[in-house]
């Protein structure tokens, strides 16, 4: 194809395709763009742990929110971009099960692998120092759920390596 017949393709595919415009808007797009992205994957992570009713609460959707977690992590041009999204929705699960007194593998699980995903992401970029104090009020919150602390205290250890 000429290069103009491609110019015109890969407009028509960034008009017609979000997927192609999210990608652009993360690769070429500015910080403040990035940051919008990501504050609205946490907003809808969020609302998938909204319940109304403390004596008899919803699930949590945590189908929904690996969904949301799995196109945001595609459109990502930078790893550690995704380390907070990840420490959010630890966090987010945490104090779900806290508030609500509500505990079930599934949720458990989630928590897990996305502070092992943090975890990981924060050893490879080399960034202990920028989120070891978030970590550390995640696992502090595990002293109220041990179950997950046993599982979750080797990623911190790996991450977080006594000096």
């Amino acid at each position: 194809m000429e290069e103009e017949d491609l110019r015109e393709e890969l407009v028509r595919l960034y008009t017609k395709l979000e997927g192609v415009r999210l990608f652009y808007k993360m690769d070429l797009g500015t910080d403040k763009d990035r940051a919008k992205i990501f504050a609205k994957a946490k907003k809808e992570i969020a609302k998938k742990y909204t319940t109304k009713s403390y004596r008899k609460p919803r699930r949590p959707r945590i189908q929904k929110v690996n969904k949301i977690l799995s196109e945001t992590r595609k459109a990502t041009v930078l790893d550690y971009e995704m380390i907070d999204v990840y420490l959010f929705t630890c966090e987010t699960a945490f104090n779900f099960m806290l508030e609500y007194n509500f505990y079930s593998d599934v949720l458990s699980n989630n928590i897990c692998k996305t502070f092992e995903k943090a975890c990981m992401l924060i050893k490879d970029n080399l960034m202990q120092d920028e989120f070891r104090d978030r970590c550390d009020t995640i696992m502090s919150l595990t002293r109220r759920n041990r179950e997950i602390g046993f599982r979750i205290v080797e990623f911190y250890d790996q991450c977080f390596p006594e000096l």
